[in-house]
């Protein structure tokens, strides 16, 4: 035993025990750490594959990088049998144009049997040959290509692509994209967090400046406290029965950005509260002594310094409503959404909910395309937590 510890009385097994105790805690986070970078590796690897696909019309080649949209379309029309004077009425018809790009997806391939980096027009009829997984793919190419026949391609297909963020949901994997998801998501959280955060804040005000002792504060508080814990399929249950149903609004965004909100509000408060304690109580008995009413302190002196910390409450709260699925499916997250949503009566679709719907699909490329849409969402999961961080480190006060 050393000097130090002899003065100050440790014991040095409770050091070693301590000391044993802190690496064991050490293992359980690298094997989180490595399964989630096992799945994050796995589900990279499931969204590209390579395919031979059978062009449905034309010789099916592909199109050198560097062309213009325009000049690829009109290409692969002229290769189809159109006359030039069809394929300016239909480049240039706003009709004609959104049907073409509805039926056909151009896209950009890392690589295809004429050649790396090229474009490629799959239409909605085309013929799936074959698919492979990437390791398989790589390793038959030169089998696959000379085994090609007319019309087909050999293309190394990335499913996340521009085109994937854009397009609509297809009963085909070639085509089907996430744009209505992206566009239902947006929807249903901004009109969600447009409910959730003026009624989440506005409660953790009332009851941490205003109601901070009494019967009442400490009821509240419970309630919320265990709301915050309340399995989602409640509030879809919940939303089901009172806005669906019982308001009549049916199966749209309204009743489940309605249902959302219901999700993220006790989030809010309880993460509001928690800022609005970190304010030092001698900023509040400060504002005091000078004639501060005490709606001009809590809004001009407490609600400014808690603001940083109640951000990012709000956007981790957001984060874990952007992930439900559950409560929407109950609410009437549809099926098939083939267009965007215009309004808070339209039907739509969520990311979530289009994934689960892929893994559903019998086709197996459709593994793939949930395999694309799991990317989008991590991603946008990803710039959310980032963003919470940098606002906590950006605007964090010492007091």
């Amino acid at each position: 035993m050393s000097s130090w510890q002899q003065t100050f009385g440790v014991d040095p097994w409770k050091d070693r025990i301590d000391r044993a105790f802190a690496r064991a805690l050490v293992l359980p986070l690298l094997l989180a750490l490595g399964l989630l970078a096992w799945l994050l590796g796995d589900t990279l690897y499931r969204s590209v594959s390579v395919q031979v696909v059978k062009a449905d019309e034309g010789p099916g080649v592909t199109y050198p990088f560097g062309l213009s949209p325009n000049e690829i379309l009109r290409q692969e029309l002229l290769a189809r049998g159109y006359s030039e004077e069809e394929v300016q009425f239909t480049l240039q018809d706003p009709t004609e144009r959104r049907v073409l790009l509805m039926q056909n997806r151009v896209e950009l391939m890392w690589n295809t049997h004429e050649g790396p980096f090229r474009y490629v027009v799959t239409g909605l009829r085309d013929e799936r040959i074959a698919d492979f997984s990437l390791l398989e793919g790589l390793r038959r190419w030169q089998e696959l290509k000379a085994n090609l026949k007319e019309g087909e391609r050999l293309v190394l297909n990335p499913w996340l692509d521009q085109t994937f963020l854009t397009r609509v949901p297809s009963r085909s994997p070639l085509m089907a994209g996430i744009g209505t998801a992206i566009w239902g998501t947006v929807w249903v959280l901004g009109l969600a967090l447009l409910i959730a955060i003026p009624v989440g804040i506005g409660t953790a005000i009332l009851l941490e400046e205003y109601l901070r002792e009494g019967r009442l504060n400490r009821v509240l508080e419970v309630n919320l406290r265990n709301l915050a814990g309340v399995p989602s399929i409640v509030y879809g249950l919940l939303g089901l029965a009172l806005f669906v149903r019982g308001l009549g609004l049916g199966p749209t965004i309204l009743p489940a950005a309605l249902t959302l909100s219901l999700l993220g509000i006790p989030v809010i408060v309880v993460t509001a509260r928690e800022a609005l304690r970190a304010v030092p109580e001698s900023l509040r008995q400060a504002a005091f002594a000078l004639g501060a009413t005490r709606r001009q302190v809590v809004f001009r002196v407490v609600l400014p310094a808690a603001l940083p910390g109640m951000v990012t409450g709000v956007i981790l709260s957001a984060a874990r409503l952007i992930g439900e699925a559950a409560p929407l499916l109950l609410v009437g997250a549809a099926a098939y959404v083939p267009f965007l949503p215009g309004g808070p009566l339209s039907e739509y679709t969520v990311i979530p909910v289009q994934i689960y719907l892929w893994v559903g699909m019998n086709l197996p490329e459709f593994a793939r395309v949930a395999a694309a849409g799991i990317l989008v969402m991590l991603m946008v999961l990803s710039v959310l937590y980032l963003m919470a961080l940098y606002l906590r480190n950006r605007f964090r006060r010492e007091w």
